[in-house]
Formats: C-alpha cells, structure tokens, sequence
C-alpha cells in the first residue's frame, strides 16, 4: 500500500521556476500572442534537435491538418480520396483527416507493439482502391512513444506512391534504428498538450527536412497573409500559430528534455522489474527506444474498471487505451465502404483486445522513482490477491 500522502501522477505536466521565469520574460516583453521572438527561437532549436526546420502551431492537431492541407496542395490532390490510419490511435489523427475532407481507411495494430499492422495495408489499398478509393497517404502513429517500424512504412509509401506523414504526437525523444520520430517521412507532427513529455500548455509542431514547405506552412498558420501589403490574404489561412507565451513555457521544458527522458526510462525499467511476469508490456524492438510517454500494459483475466476502482482506492490514477476508432459509431460510414457488412470487431481484432485488457500507468515526471516502484508494488499486491 502507498504510503500516506504520497501523491501519485498520471501524466501532468512537470513546470517549475525555470518556465516561471520565461513566461514572467514573455509578458515583460508585452509580446503575448503570435509574434513574439520566442516562437521563432524554439522553431531553430527545436529544427536543430530534430535536424530539420519546424513550424510551431498551436496544437498537434493543427499540424496533422495543415501537414494533409499542405501536401494535397503540393501534389494536386483532390478531397475524397483514403489515409491510411491505425485503428489504434487518439481521435485527432482521424479529425485531421476529416478535416480535409478526405476518407479514414482504418488498419488494425500488431498485437506485440500495439502499432499499425503493415502486413494488412496492402490488401486493404487493393480492396479500396477496387472501390473507387484512391489511396494517396498513410499516417503511422508512433503509440505511447513505441516506434513504428518506419522502413516498411517507406516500403509500402514507395510501392503505392503514398505521402507519409508521422503523427509523432506522442513520440519525441523516441527512436527508430537510432533516428528520431518525427524525421523519417515527408512531415512529422509533434504535440506538445499539457501531458506530453514536455509542454507548452497547448502547442504542437510540424517538421520537414524542406525549408521552403515550413516556411509555406507558417505562412499558412498566420492566415497566409502578405504583410508587406497590409491585410492582404494570398491564400486561405488558419489561425494555427503557437503563441510567444507557449512558447516560452516549452522553450523551459526542452532544457528538460533529456531529464525527463531519462526519467521515463527509469520508470518503465521499475515497472517491468515488478510486473513483467503479470501484465504485456508494449514490445518495444531491440533497435528501437521508446520515450515511454505514458507507460501501458494488458492485464490478464481481470475486469478493467473493476481494477482502476480498486487502484484508484490506493491513490493510483490509471487511464483507459485508446478505445479503437473504427469501432465507434461516427466512423461507421466510412468502414462500412471497405468492409461491407463485416463485424468491425472481427476486423480490428488485435485494438479491441488492447483497449479491453490494457491500462495506462502513472507516468509523469512529477513522480519520483521511489513513487513509481511503491506504485508497481501495489499494483502487483492487487494483482496477486
């Protein structure tokens, strides 16, 4: 059992005196909204870390949008034709797509590492393409900071001709074959919301290796207005940019980055020493290495909301798995285009295992190491008794 008072974190975000002190600068500046010099010195530092150029945006969910927005336009895309998408990821890599008015065609995950299934991709393109759905773009999501296995994704993008967008929203600091997330597609898109690994608040960020589509791209962000002739608008824009005061707070947190990252680490190596033997961890391939953003697990032959109760009872916050999107209501439309009448359940198999067996556990660097190993006790006391 948790000592008394010990307070246990999810995944709230760890701010102290050093964004204090940035915000304080921010204000002081009287630069409060999108054009203060802070938004552009965390674009250089944070293109530097990724060895790229960024576009800061306001939430990642802006950036998946503009990334599709952008390369439709680029490549004399027309609306209404198929993303390829996990069935396995937060709502707004779907919204994104929808946005731009384009079709969701779902992919169920890997059992092992929870992460789109390649091996189904190819069929799913020739069904749909059979149909009348011309696949133009595939967006892997590196889950809970696990690597998806990017050569097979530029595999499959280089047979089809498919853009590749990263919805790195959760993956900063991660790596595949000793590459960061993020990098290895046309663009990737990170999130900087209140529990990611560092944060701006909001705030989230596009990369490219191509300066002139980031610079397109912020252009787009501040209404893709032409300064230099007043309010003349040269295309249709999106209030999207980040501002100087979300700014400052995640230019504090990226001095953190490599703290925090070593933190989670220390974490997922407590957690596994206590539980390995009782739950499935995430697979996480030898060549890879995870942020561990939000450490997960599936649990076996126990009622999920009857755990959280009683772990919740001890002071331990826990969250649900994505419950997979193509299994809602909303989206039945679409999956009914390429899945006839098939039971979707049937079809996303590996998901709705994961989201019926999986928890998220107390992740956030405002845990102590200490914190996390009395956590992993007591979750292991549960699972015994």
């Amino acid at each position: 059992m948790l000592n008394i008072g010990t307070k246990v974190y999810l995944d709230n975000p760890n701010i102290g005196e050093l964004e204090k002190k940035y915000v304080i600068d921010a204000l002081e500046s009287g630069f409060i909204s999108t054009r203060g010099h802070l938004i552009k010195i965390f674009e250089e530092k944070l293109g530097e870390y990724l060895g790229g150029y960024v576009s800061a945006t306001y939430c990642g969910t802006a950036g998946l949008h503009l990334s599709i927005l952008y390369s439709m336009k680029k490549n004399k895309i027309k609306e209404r034709v198929g993303v390829i998408l996990p069935a396995l990821t937060f709502a707004a890599t779907a919204h994104a797509v929808l946005y731009n008015n384009l079709i969701p065609v779902f992919v169920d995950v890997e059992y092992e590492t929870w992460n789109i299934d390649i091996s189904k991709v190819d069929d799913l393109i020739k069904i749909c393409r059979s149909r009348g759905i011309d696949i133009k773009f595939i967006i892997p999501v590196h889950l809970y900071g696990n690597p998806v296995d990017m050569d097979e994704i530029r595999a499959i993008s280089t047979e089809y001709e498919l853009i590749v967008i990263e919805d790195s929203a959760e993956a900063l600091g991660s790596y595949y074959k000793g590459k960061k997330c993020g990098t290895l597609s046309d663009f990737g898109v990170f999130s900087f919301n209140a529990n990611k690994v560092i944060t701006a608040s909001s705030g989230g960020a596009i990369f490219s290796t191509s300066k002139e589509d980031i610079e397109y791209i912020r252009f787009l962000t501040l209404q893709a207005r032409n300064e230099s002739k007043g309010y003349y608008h040269e295309d249709m824009g999106f209030n999207y940019r980040m501002t100087n005061i979300e700014a400052a707070i995640v230019l504090a947190q990226l001095e953190k980055l490599d703290y925090f990252l070593m933190l989670k680490r220390e974490f997922f190596k407590i957690y596994t020493h206590y539980l390995s033997d009782y739950v499935e961890f995430q697979k996480i391939k030898d060549y890879n290495i995870s942020n561990y953003w939000l450490i997960s697990c599936l649990f076996r032959n126990l009622d999920i909301p009857d755990l959280q109760k009683k772990l919740e009872q001890y002071g331990i916050p826990t969250r649900r798995i994505f419950y997979p999107l193509p299994l809602m209501d909303f989206y039945r439309d679409f999956t009914k285009i390429y899945l006839d009448n098939a039971n979707p359940i049937d079809f996303y198999r590996n998901a709705f295992e994961i989201y019926s067996r999986g928890l998220c556990l107390p992740s956030s660097t405002k845990n102590t190491t200490d914190t996390i190993e009395l956590v992993a006790k007591t979750i292991l006391d549960v699972i015994k008794k």
